[in-house]
Protein backbone atom coordinates (compact mmCIF):
# COMPACT_ATOMS: atom_id res chain seq x y z
CA UNK A 1 0.00 0.00 0.00
CA UNK A 2 2.76 2.50 0.98
CA UNK A 3 4.40 1.77 -2.12
CA UNK A 4 1.72 2.16 -4.48
CA UNK A 5 1.30 5.66 -2.67
CA UNK A 6 4.53 7.21 -3.90
CA UNK A 7 4.50 5.26 -7.15
CA UNK A 8 1.23 7.02 -7.53
CA UNK A 9 2.51 10.37 -6.26
CA UNK A 10 5.30 9.69 -9.05
CA UNK A 11 2.79 9.83 -11.59
CA UNK A 12 1.10 13.10 -10.11
CA UNK A 13 4.32 14.42 -10.59
CA UNK A 14 5.11 13.59 -14.28
CA UNK A 15 1.79 15.38 -14.65
CA UNK A 16 2.55 18.19 -12.75
CA UNK A 17 -0.34 18.13 -10.21
CA UNK A 18 1.85 18.86 -7.41
CA UNK A 19 -0.43 19.61 -4.62
CA UNK A 20 -2.09 16.68 -5.09
CA UNK A 21 1.27 14.60 -4.84
CA UNK A 22 2.31 16.60 -2.11
CA UNK A 23 -0.15 15.42 -0.43
CA UNK A 24 -0.36 12.02 -0.65
CA UNK A 25 3.39 12.21 0.04
CA UNK A 26 2.97 14.17 3.26
CA UNK A 27 0.31 11.17 4.26
CA UNK A 28 2.71 8.79 3.67
CA UNK A 29 5.84 10.46 5.73
CA UNK A 30 3.42 10.42 8.42
CA UNK A 31 2.64 6.77 8.34
CA UNK A 32 6.16 5.86 8.27
CA UNK A 33 7.03 8.70 10.92
CA UNK A 34 4.91 7.01 12.94
CA UNK A 35 5.72 3.30 12.19
CA UNK A 36 9.47 3.86 12.14
CA UNK A 37 9.50 3.16 8.46
CA UNK A 38 12.84 4.48 7.43
CA UNK A 39 12.66 3.63 3.56
CA UNK A 40 9.02 5.12 3.66
CA UNK A 41 10.43 8.17 4.91
CA UNK A 42 13.16 8.32 2.70
CA UNK A 43 11.20 7.67 -0.69
CA UNK A 44 8.51 10.01 0.79
CA UNK A 45 11.15 13.16 1.44
CA UNK A 46 12.91 12.26 -2.57
CA UNK A 47 8.93 13.10 -3.75
CA UNK A 48 8.94 15.93 -1.42
CA UNK A 49 12.32 17.55 -2.32
CA UNK A 50 10.91 16.41 -6.58
CA UNK A 51 7.98 18.84 -6.07
CA UNK A 52 10.61 21.21 -4.61
CA UNK A 53 12.69 21.23 -7.82
CA UNK A 54 10.43 21.23 -10.19
CA UNK A 55 8.88 24.00 -9.05
CA UNK A 56 12.15 26.10 -8.68
CA UNK A 57 12.87 25.97 -4.69
CA UNK A 58 16.53 24.76 -4.76
CA UNK A 59 17.36 25.27 -1.36
CA UNK A 60 14.34 23.54 -0.11
CA UNK A 61 14.60 20.49 -2.52
CA UNK A 62 18.25 19.76 -1.85
CA UNK A 63 17.36 19.94 2.18
CA UNK A 64 14.40 17.80 1.38
CA UNK A 65 16.58 15.00 -0.34
CA UNK A 66 20.08 15.21 1.79
CA UNK A 67 17.17 14.46 4.26
CA UNK A 68 15.89 11.59 1.99
CA UNK A 69 19.62 10.44 1.56
CA UNK A 70 19.91 10.63 5.69
CA UNK A 71 16.71 9.18 6.68
CA UNK A 72 17.36 5.46 3.96
CA UNK A 73 21.85 5.35 5.86
CA UNK A 74 22.94 6.16 2.54
CA UNK A 75 21.18 3.68 0.56
CA UNK A 76 22.18 1.61 -2.57
CA UNK A 77 23.36 4.39 -5.47
CA UNK A 78 21.84 1.70 -7.72
CA UNK A 79 18.57 1.47 -6.65
CA UNK A 80 18.84 5.25 -5.74
CA UNK A 81 20.97 6.69 -8.03
CA UNK A 82 18.78 9.51 -9.31
CA UNK A 83 18.66 10.71 -5.54
CA UNK A 84 21.73 10.99 -5.35
CA UNK A 85 22.62 12.61 -9.07
CA UNK A 86 19.71 14.60 -8.13
CA UNK A 87 21.76 15.89 -4.46
CA UNK A 88 24.70 16.09 -6.32
CA UNK A 89 23.73 18.56 -8.60
CA UNK A 90 21.40 21.11 -6.03
CA UNK A 91 25.00 20.98 -4.39
CA UNK A 92 26.72 22.64 -7.53
CA UNK A 93 24.32 24.80 -7.94
CA UNK A 94 24.15 25.90 -4.47
CA UNK A 95 28.28 26.52 -4.90
CA UNK A 96 29.52 23.43 -3.20
CA UNK A 97 30.76 21.80 -6.31
CA UNK A 98 33.53 20.01 -4.38
CA UNK A 99 30.43 18.42 -1.92
CA UNK A 100 29.13 17.04 -5.31
CA UNK A 101 32.44 15.44 -6.20
CA UNK A 102 32.35 13.82 -3.30
CA UNK A 103 29.13 12.92 -3.19
CA UNK A 104 29.24 10.90 -6.71
CA UNK A 105 32.64 9.61 -6.26
CA UNK A 106 31.09 7.77 -2.98
CA UNK A 107 29.14 6.39 -5.21
CA UNK A 108 30.90 5.46 -7.94
CA UNK A 109 33.31 3.16 -5.08
CA UNK A 110 30.32 1.55 -3.78
CA UNK A 111 29.22 0.43 -7.26
CA UNK A 112 32.51 -0.97 -7.94
CA UNK A 113 32.74 -2.88 -4.70
CA UNK A 114 29.25 -4.44 -5.62
CA UNK A 115 30.90 -6.43 -8.56
CA UNK A 116 30.18 -6.86 -11.60
CA UNK A 117 27.88 -3.32 -12.13
CA UNK A 118 25.55 -2.54 -14.61
CA UNK A 119 27.24 -0.52 -18.06
CA UNK A 120 24.77 1.93 -17.60
CA UNK A 121 24.79 3.09 -13.87
CA UNK A 122 28.14 2.97 -14.52
CA UNK A 123 28.17 5.49 -17.56
CA UNK A 124 25.16 7.46 -15.33
CA UNK A 125 27.42 8.09 -12.93
CA UNK A 126 30.67 9.21 -14.80
CA UNK A 127 28.33 11.68 -16.46
CA UNK A 128 26.85 13.40 -13.22
CA UNK A 129 30.66 13.31 -12.14
CA UNK A 130 31.03 14.92 -15.19
CA UNK A 131 28.54 18.06 -14.45
CA UNK A 132 30.22 18.70 -10.94
CA UNK A 133 33.79 18.49 -12.21
CA UNK A 134 33.04 21.03 -14.86
CA UNK A 135 30.91 23.51 -12.13
CA UNK A 136 34.18 23.10 -10.57
CA UNK A 137 36.22 24.34 -13.25
CA UNK A 138 38.03 20.80 -13.94
CA UNK A 139 37.35 20.65 -17.67
CA UNK A 140 40.32 18.56 -18.48
CA UNK A 141 38.60 16.03 -16.30
CA UNK A 142 35.42 16.68 -17.40
CA UNK A 143 35.78 15.84 -20.99
CA UNK A 144 37.95 12.34 -19.91
CA UNK A 145 34.81 11.31 -18.21
CA UNK A 146 32.64 11.89 -20.72
CA UNK A 147 35.12 10.81 -23.52
CA UNK A 148 35.49 7.19 -21.44
CA UNK A 149 31.55 6.95 -21.99
CA UNK A 150 31.59 7.86 -25.46
CA UNK A 151 33.54 5.26 -26.63
CA UNK A 152 30.56 2.62 -25.46
CA UNK A 153 28.08 4.86 -26.27
CA UNK A 154 26.79 2.70 -29.26
CA UNK A 155 26.00 0.02 -26.18
CA UNK A 156 24.17 2.04 -24.20
CA UNK A 157 20.42 2.73 -24.15
CA UNK A 158 18.60 5.84 -25.70
CA UNK A 159 18.37 7.22 -22.32
CA UNK A 160 21.75 7.33 -21.52
CA UNK A 161 22.86 8.42 -24.22
CA UNK A 162 20.45 10.90 -24.03
CA UNK A 163 22.22 12.34 -20.84
CA UNK A 164 25.39 11.56 -22.22
CA UNK A 165 25.50 13.64 -25.66
CA UNK A 166 22.80 16.40 -23.16
CA UNK A 167 26.31 16.61 -20.81
CA UNK A 168 28.65 17.16 -23.92
CA UNK A 169 26.52 19.77 -25.47
CA UNK A 170 26.81 21.71 -22.19
CA UNK A 171 29.99 21.16 -21.50
CA UNK A 172 31.19 22.51 -25.07
CA UNK A 173 28.45 24.89 -24.69
CA UNK A 174 30.42 25.87 -21.42
CA UNK A 175 34.03 26.56 -23.12
CA UNK A 176 33.21 28.07 -26.24
CA UNK A 177 33.15 25.31 -28.56
CA UNK A 178 30.06 26.30 -30.93
CA UNK A 179 30.74 23.83 -33.52
CA UNK A 180 31.24 20.40 -31.06
CA UNK A 181 27.95 22.04 -29.09
CA UNK A 182 25.97 22.01 -32.01
CA UNK A 183 27.35 18.91 -33.15
CA UNK A 184 26.29 17.01 -29.68
CA UNK A 185 22.78 18.92 -29.08
CA UNK A 186 21.89 17.35 -32.78
CA UNK A 187 22.86 14.26 -31.55
CA UNK A 188 20.47 14.64 -28.30
CA UNK A 189 17.32 15.32 -30.46
CA UNK A 190 18.48 12.11 -32.47
CA UNK A 191 18.07 10.36 -29.55
CA UNK A 192 14.97 11.81 -27.50
CA UNK A 193 13.17 11.40 -31.01
CA UNK A 194 14.25 8.21 -31.40
CA UNK A 195 13.22 7.20 -27.64
CA UNK A 196 9.94 8.52 -28.16
CA UNK A 197 10.63 10.83 -25.08
CA UNK A 198 8.25 13.18 -25.46
CA UNK A 199 8.56 14.88 -22.27
CA UNK A 200 12.02 15.23 -22.85
CA UNK A 201 11.91 17.08 -25.88
CA UNK A 202 11.71 20.63 -25.06
CA UNK A 203 14.47 20.86 -23.22
CA UNK A 204 16.82 18.94 -26.12
CA UNK A 205 15.27 21.83 -28.51
CA UNK A 206 16.37 24.59 -26.26
CA UNK A 207 19.85 22.94 -26.53
CA UNK A 208 19.49 23.28 -29.63
CA UNK A 209 18.66 26.51 -29.87
CA UNK A 210 21.27 27.90 -27.00
CA UNK A 211 24.07 26.17 -29.00
CA UNK A 212 22.67 27.23 -32.43
CA UNK A 213 22.51 31.21 -30.98
CA UNK A 214 25.83 30.88 -29.86
CA UNK A 215 26.64 29.92 -33.14
CA UNK A 216 25.30 32.65 -35.08
CA UNK A 217 22.53 30.88 -35.97
CA UNK A 218 19.91 32.75 -35.47
CA UNK A 219 17.08 31.33 -37.50
CA UNK A 220 17.87 27.76 -36.76
CA UNK A 221 17.59 28.61 -33.20
CA UNK A 222 14.29 30.15 -34.04
CA UNK A 223 13.09 26.87 -35.06
CA UNK A 224 14.10 24.82 -32.53
CA UNK A 225 12.79 27.48 -29.66
CA UNK A 226 9.35 26.90 -31.79
CA UNK A 227 9.36 23.31 -30.97
CA UNK A 228 10.39 23.98 -27.36
CA UNK A 229 7.60 25.58 -27.29
CA UNK A 230 5.34 23.08 -28.54
CA UNK A 231 6.69 19.83 -26.60
CA UNK A 232 6.55 21.64 -23.34
CA UNK A 233 4.82 20.49 -20.65
CA UNK A 234 1.24 22.48 -19.65
CA UNK A 235 1.64 24.14 -17.24
CA UNK A 236 5.37 25.45 -17.82
CA UNK A 237 6.75 25.49 -14.10
CA UNK A 238 8.25 28.67 -13.35
CA UNK A 239 11.89 28.33 -13.58
CA UNK A 240 11.20 26.22 -16.93
CA UNK A 241 9.63 29.30 -18.29
CA UNK A 242 12.47 31.20 -17.36
CA UNK A 243 14.94 29.23 -19.18
CA UNK A 244 12.82 29.19 -22.07
CA UNK A 245 12.45 33.10 -22.14
CA UNK A 246 15.97 34.22 -21.32
CA UNK A 247 16.54 31.98 -25.32
CA UNK A 248 13.87 33.95 -26.71
CA UNK A 249 15.34 37.12 -25.54
CA UNK A 250 18.61 36.02 -27.04
CA UNK A 251 17.02 35.18 -30.42
CA UNK A 252 15.47 38.53 -30.35
CA UNK A 253 18.48 40.53 -29.76
CA UNK A 254 20.11 38.72 -32.51
CA UNK A 255 16.89 39.15 -35.07
CA UNK A 256 17.19 43.05 -33.48
CA UNK A 257 13.62 43.19 -32.00
CA UNK A 258 15.26 44.73 -28.82
CA UNK A 259 11.48 45.80 -27.35
CA UNK A 260 10.79 42.21 -27.39
CA UNK A 261 14.16 41.26 -26.58
CA UNK A 262 13.76 43.83 -23.22
CA UNK A 263 10.06 42.10 -22.28
CA UNK A 264 11.40 38.51 -22.58
CA UNK A 265 14.64 39.22 -20.66
CA UNK A 266 12.39 40.94 -17.49
CA UNK A 267 10.06 38.75 -17.64
CA UNK A 268 12.98 36.20 -17.15
CA UNK A 269 14.46 37.95 -14.35
CA UNK A 270 11.25 38.30 -12.43
CA UNK A 271 10.66 34.08 -12.77
CA UNK A 272 14.15 33.63 -12.45
CA UNK A 273 15.40 35.96 -9.56
CA UNK A 274 15.37 34.21 -6.42
CA UNK A 275 15.38 30.68 -7.94
CA UNK A 276 17.49 30.10 -10.40
CA UNK A 277 21.64 29.20 -11.16
CA UNK A 278 22.94 32.80 -11.85
CA UNK A 279 24.19 31.72 -15.11
CA UNK A 280 20.97 32.17 -16.56
CA UNK A 281 20.09 35.90 -14.90
CA UNK A 282 23.65 36.67 -15.95
CA UNK A 283 22.83 35.94 -19.66
CA UNK A 284 19.25 37.30 -19.31
CA UNK A 285 20.80 40.46 -17.70
CA UNK A 286 23.17 41.05 -20.42
CA UNK A 287 20.45 41.14 -22.95
CA UNK A 288 19.42 43.85 -21.33
CA UNK A 289 22.28 45.59 -21.51
CA UNK A 290 23.22 45.03 -24.77
CA UNK A 291 19.71 46.58 -25.96
CA UNK A 292 20.41 49.75 -23.94
CA UNK A 293 23.86 49.62 -25.53
CA UNK A 294 22.48 49.43 -29.13
CA UNK A 295 20.10 51.77 -28.11
CA UNK A 296 21.93 54.92 -26.37
CA UNK A 297 20.79 54.42 -22.98
CA UNK A 298 24.17 54.22 -21.06
CA UNK A 299 22.96 54.37 -17.57
CA UNK A 300 20.63 51.38 -18.01
CA UNK A 301 23.33 49.93 -19.57
CA UNK A 302 25.84 50.36 -17.50
CA UNK A 303 23.86 48.98 -15.02
CA UNK A 304 22.64 45.86 -16.56
CA UNK A 305 26.47 44.82 -17.51
CA UNK A 306 27.49 45.13 -13.67
CA UNK A 307 24.23 42.80 -12.97
CA UNK A 308 25.61 40.65 -15.67
CA UNK A 309 29.32 40.27 -14.66
CA UNK A 310 28.12 39.69 -10.80
CA UNK A 311 25.63 36.79 -11.82
CA UNK A 312 28.19 35.12 -14.16
CA UNK A 313 31.11 35.62 -11.08
CA UNK A 314 28.54 33.26 -9.07
CA UNK A 315 28.35 30.80 -11.51
CA UNK A 316 30.58 28.07 -11.41
CA UNK A 317 31.08 26.10 -14.79
CA UNK A 318 30.16 28.98 -17.41
CA UNK A 319 33.83 31.02 -18.03
CA UNK A 320 32.87 31.68 -21.47
CA UNK A 321 29.41 33.87 -21.05
CA UNK A 322 31.69 35.28 -18.15
CA UNK A 323 34.56 36.03 -20.66
CA UNK A 324 31.87 37.39 -22.96
CA UNK A 325 30.07 39.86 -20.56
CA UNK A 326 33.83 41.13 -19.51
CA UNK A 327 34.83 41.96 -23.36
CA UNK A 328 31.56 43.77 -23.93
CA UNK A 329 31.04 45.75 -20.85
CA UNK A 330 35.32 46.46 -21.69
CA UNK A 331 33.70 47.44 -25.16
CA UNK A 332 31.35 49.95 -23.75
CA UNK A 333 33.01 51.40 -20.82
CA UNK A 334 35.73 52.21 -24.03
CA UNK A 335 33.56 53.77 -26.07
CA UNK A 336 32.68 56.12 -23.26
CA UNK A 337 35.83 57.30 -22.78
CA UNK A 338 36.58 55.18 -19.32
CA UNK A 339 39.66 53.66 -20.57
CA UNK A 340 41.43 52.35 -17.17
CA UNK A 341 37.86 50.79 -16.23
CA UNK A 342 37.83 48.89 -19.68
CA UNK A 343 41.09 48.08 -19.58
CA UNK A 344 39.90 46.15 -16.11
CA UNK A 345 36.87 44.14 -17.82
CA UNK A 346 39.46 43.57 -20.83
CA UNK A 347 41.98 42.24 -18.40
CA UNK A 348 39.63 40.26 -16.74
CA UNK A 349 38.45 38.36 -19.32
CA UNK A 350 41.66 37.60 -20.79
CA UNK A 351 42.19 36.06 -16.85
CA UNK A 352 39.01 33.33 -17.25
CA UNK A 353 40.64 30.46 -19.02
CA UNK A 354 38.93 27.17 -20.06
Amino acid sequence: MDDERITDASLMIGLSLYDEAEAALRAALRDADRDGDDRLASLALEGLGTIANRKGQDGRAQELLEQALERARRPDPVERRSLYITVARLRSFAGDSEGSIELIEECRGRVAEAGDPDPAVVALYAIALSFACADAGQYGRAQTLLADVIRHAEDLDLTVRGHLYYALARLNINTGRNDKAVEYADRLLEVRLAANATTQLSDAHLMCAHARLDAGDTAKAGEHLEQARRHAPTPLGAVDEGFVLVEEARHALQMGEHELALTQARAAIELLADRAVPGELGSAYLVIARVHDDTGDDDRADRAYQMAVDAFRLQGGWPTDLAKAYRRYGKFLRRRGRVDDALEMLEAAGDVGV
